[in-house]
């Protein structure tokens, strides 16, 4: 299938999806009333041995691939919550393993052919469908049932971490393949699942022609030396994740010219804990393609992610450079084409940004500013509420031991905002205690953003100014660890007013483009401080010939790339 086209439809729709995990978690309730295993409880499902109404109910009319699903979903359910999340057990729905098996044999990987490692199997949902395609294959062939098992045997591995899954993988793929089994005598299935920590192992003795699979996904607070040793190339400033582990090791069991496709957290692209991940990336492979997937809460158990489908081809092979292509896999399972994805030519730590969909511009283009370039700095708010309440009261007058606090609820867009405590409509002010020369506090005009949004959020950028002439006691303020600052450089000139700069923030243009450099709904000062921004004085041009803002912003951006060279010419002539 071209990610082009229409995946077909089937019963994991998502009002279906929502359904479904409704009555898969009263499933689970009931089966937990039992003094039985997950694993035996599974398995007497996947036997048609089944306990209790409600499990009889969910599964008895179930499609094959939907019926694997659940009854890996369901073992998810009957761990403890705590180990399923520090294990990091959820499952990959059939229509996102079906794309992303598309897009890998898009790529050039032939089922049956090509050894193919899914290093994190789980409830093997890359695994059995690889090796259905490889069975259909062989049917419409004419193969022996024999041979049709050899195939699947010979060229399809996992590795799983937690034994009682890696024996639930090899009995989803002993039922899907019992025609054959039973043809050819055979009694047991020869697939290598290994139960082992991906993470901890050695390279493969052969590498691998693809790596496919969905990684675990989640911070490790306290990794081991020999961790941070051995995956120091993509880790940023000790911050580790799992699944930034598990792409390096995916790189390490594939061969020259082979394929790695993985579903991942789209925040990789623009976070600044991942910068390391995407030079080490681009040392490596070059980036075929990155689908995003429309968010749905229902996707994965336990999982609020955004998400995506990364394809990579490792260095060495025979093929010539194109550019990365990127699709949006919506939630009808429509892959909308989007245009070219943005990532640098050469191997570096700079974001990466999704295509616009519409005119595919490139984001970093000449003839952009920054922050920086305009004479301001960004910076984090201060103030931890909740680890230290007892510095924080609320009134309507400041002590002198105080300075107001403001809170991300008080931004509102181009407004100027009040520290108020709530948002209630009380008009009584929030106040940290703190000493008046603290570097913390904040003695100037200043521009102040939400730091975290949500998806129905029209937009992700949200700036409000703070005056200092106007904040309660007038000897300056701090503000939230869920606000971002913007503040004048004192050691630059500003070429735009805090005014004009907080109106072209807050339009849709500066929006857009932010969007498609961050993978995620929180604002980093990382990311701000690499935000294209329009050249300063077309900027200041367009905003006051130009009523609509947003207008403006369209036509300073289009009138800085178009004018690049110009400008180029003129700083040239005036530093000779």
């Amino acid at each position: 299938m071209c990610a082009k086209q229409v995946a077909k439809k089937d019963t994991d729709q998502s009002p279906t999806l929502n359904r479904r995990w409704q009555d898969l978690r009263l499933v689970a309730a009931e089966l937990k009333r039992l003094r039985c295993g997950a694993l035996e409880l599974c398995k007497s499902i996947l036997d048609n041995r089944f306990i209790g109404v409600a499990s009889r109910k969910f599964f008895a009319d179930l499609p094959q691939d939907q019926r694997h699903y659940w009854i890996a979903s369901l073992y998810a359910l009957l761990m403890p919550p705590a180990r399923r999340r520090r294990l990091a057990v959820y499952f990959t729905p059939p229509h996102l393993a079906r794309y992303a098996i598309d897009v890998l044999t898009e790529a050039g990987v032939k089922p049956g052919v090509h050894r193919i490692l899914d290093p994190a199997s789980g409830g093997a949902a890359f695994l059995v469908p690889l090796a259905s395609r490889i069975a259909n294959d062989g049917r419409r062939r004419g193969l022996t049932g024999n041979d049709v098992l050899c195939k699947v045997e010979q060229t399809l591995s996992g590795i799983e971490v937690v034994p009682d899954l890696a024996n639930l993988s090899l009995s989803l793929l002993t039922e899907l393949l019992s025609k054959e089994m039973a043809v050819a005598g055979r009694r047991k299935l020869q697939i290598r699942i290994e139960r082992a920590n991906a993470l901890t192992l050695g390279g493969p003795q052969e590498p691998y022609d693809a790596v496919i699979g969905n990684p675990p996904y989640g911070r490790i607070f306290r990794p081991s030396q020999r961790l941070l040793k051995d995956f120091a190339p993509v880790i940023t400033d000790g911050y580790v994740n799992l699944y930034s582990l598990f792409v390096k090791r995916a790189l390490d069991c594939v061969k020259p010219g082979g394929i790695v496709c993985l579903v991942l957290p789209l925040s990789f692209i623009g976070g600044s804990n991942f910068s390391s991940l995407r030079k080490h990336i681009l040392e490596l492979a070059r980036v075929v393609r990155l689908d995003p997937i429309e968010k749905r809460d229902d996707v994965f158990l336990d999982v609020l992610y955004d998400l995506c489908v990364l394809v990579l081809e490792k260095k060495g092979g025979q093929r010539y450079y194109i550019k990365p292509q990127s699709s949006l896999l919506t939630a009808n399972q429509t892959a909308l084409e989007l245009g070219h994805l943005d990532v640098p030519l050469f191997p570096s730590n700079r974001v990466w940004a999704l295509p616009d969909g519409v005119q595919n511009d490139l984001l970093f283009e000449n003839g952009l500013e920054t922050l920086q370039d305009y004479g301001y700095v960004t910076k984090t708010g201060y103030f931890v509420w909740n680890r230290e309440k007892h510095r924080y009261r609320t009134g309507f007058a400041v002590r002198s031991t105080e300075v107001p606090l403001f809170w991300a609820h008080n931004v509102r867009p181009n407004a100027l905002c009040e520290p108020l405590a709530d948002r209630s409509g009380m008009d009584h002010l929030g106040f940290v205690k703190i000493k008046a020369d603290n570097n913390a506090v904040i003695a100037t005009d200043a521009i102040i953003l939400q730091r975290t949004s949500n998806r129905r959020q029209k937009r992700r950028l949200i700036a409000g100014i703070v005056r200092r002439n106007r904040v309660p006691g007038r000897k300056g303020f701090v503000s939230e660890n869920h606000t971002i600052l913007i503040l004048p450089d004192p050691k630059k000139r500003q070429k735009l007013s805090l005014k004009t700069l907080c109106r072209l923030l807050n339009t849709e243009a500066v929006d857009a483009r932010f969007r498609r450099m961050s993978g995620t709904v929180s604002v980093s000062t990382k990311a701000l401080r690499s935000l294209p921004l329009p050249a300063s004085d077309e900027a200041l041009k367009a905003f006051a010939a130009v009523a609509s803002d947003d207008e403006a912003a369209e036509i300073a951006y289009a009138r800085s790339v178009a004018g690049s060279g110009t400008r180029k010419s003129r700083g040239h002539a005036a530093r000779s």
